[in-house]
């Protein structure tokens, strides 16, 4: 079969260098809809100021005060006529938080925790050798389950498999352009789905209980923030999709929830107090498995030390250690160190983590020096509005 002719518009000779052929071949391939957008016009030349543009001014006054107090913050916004209410704080929160966490993370991923000097800042590097900021295959894959529920305006599990195929195999929504890491249950998962059409290809044997889906569960609770039970339920069928145990289904239902009251500004002794729900016998009567009910219902990690938490994939382990830093912090920062740093499975850990205290405390009072850092950092703020923007809608029908 012949291969597609390329040639240059200036000149209208044929081109031949094979490093430009592959990225002529890359823009072909990925539509611009599935490409992270310019956050202003000056940087994209577009006439139409983009939905970001207040970022810019934004970005230079965090810059200048990395650490102001919620009121502040807030007050900014409400200068330059952007929504300070706090439910986009929250949304921004969760979605940014999970980026920091993951690119905090990547560092110490692997590594058996006491083994390497603790973190105290994004630095990169790690097993797959990124730059500070650059985040991994959790990251990517809650951007792909935000970007299909503003997309499709519902939680459609075939959209979302396309999406997490076009980031394994073609790159879309890396922070570095291709897909450089990615779980074993996550490949399977993606290949049966491929074979067979069926969105529900997780694997639902006991052992493939590991942390893939929890790890982009963000979009669901604020998507479905006017429905707890609708959160409940699409947490698991977004879970479904790569990953069918049971641990890994519950864990997702529990932890949606749990992230649905922080972003309803429910304080933090009422979230851990055994099984948070804003319904009357809810959880009795959509009971969780027994390994999550006990790890809830007991709370054990309230009382363990770091050398007492395990961080692996397993599901088990990772909802322990994100509740276990949770509870021992006071801040976003203190808790996504205390979560990274027990090594392992270290983005991941960060990952989750970074989206329940980002909801919990809200974007305004992150610690603006590490947002900075993220790559690709006010895509997460325009994931944010969009996914309100589909809330209101929703209220005024």
């Amino acid at each position: 079969m012949n291969k597609k002719k390329y040639y240059d518009e200036r000149t209208g000779k044929l081109i031949t260098d094979e490093l430009i052929l592959e990225m002529i071949r890359l823009e072909e391939k990925i539509p611009n809809d599935l490409r992270f957008p310019f956050m202003t016009n000056k940087l994209s030349g577009s006439r139409e100021p983009h939905k970001t543009q207040w970022m810019s001014s934004y970005f230079v006054f965090r810059i200048a005060k990395p650490t102001p107090t919620d009121e502040e913050c807030k007050g900014y916004y409400q200068r330059i006529n952007v929504d300070s209410a706090d439910d986009i704080n929250r949304f921004r929160g969760a979605l940014i938080g999970c980026a920091i966490g993951d690119a905090l993370g990547t560092t110490v991923e692997f590594k058996e925790p006491g083994s390497f000097p603790p973190l105290t800042d994004i630095v990169g590097g790690g097993p797959f050798n990124l730059k500070a900021g650059e985040w991994t295959d959790d990251t990517s894959m809650m951007y792909c389950l935000a970007h299909s529920l503003i997309r499709t305006k519902q939680c459609d599990l075939k959209d979302q498999m396309d999406l997490y195929c076009k980031w394994w195999q073609d790159g879309v929504f890396s922070a570095t352009g291709k897909c450089f890491d990615i779980g074993n249950t996550v490949v399977s998962a993606l290949k049966r789905y491929q074979q067979t059409g069926d969105p529900l290809s997780g694997d639902t044997t006991p052992m493939s209980a590991g942390n893939g889906s929890l790890m982009r569960i963000a979009p669901i609770p604020i998507r479905y923030f006017n429905s707890f039970e609708n959160t409940i339920k699409y947490a698991a069928l977004s879970s479904m999709t790569t990953h069918g145990a049971i641990e890994a289904v519950d864990a997702c239902r529990y932890f949606s929830g749990l992230m649905w009251g922080a972003l309803h500004g429910i304080s933090k002794d009422e979230l851990l107090d055994g099984l948070y729900t804003p319904i009357d016998e809810y959880w009795e009567q959509n009971p969780l498995c027994d390994s999550v009910l006990k790890l809830i219902k007991e709370e054990q990690y309230k009382n363990k030390k770091a050398k007492d938490i395990r961080a692996s994939g397993y599901v088990m382990h990772t909802l322990e250690a994100v509740l276990w830093a949770f509870f021992h912090s006071d801040s976003f920062e203190t808790g996504a160190l205390l979560a990274v740093n027990l090594g392992e499975d270290a983005d991941t850990t960060g990952a989750i983590y970074g989206q329940l205290a980002g909801a919990y405390y809200g974007e305004r009072v992150i610690d603006f020096r590490w947002v900075r850092k993220i790559k690709e950092s006010h895509c997460f703020y325009l994931k944010a509005e969009e996914l309100k923007d589909i809330i209101i809608s929703e209220r005024a029908i």
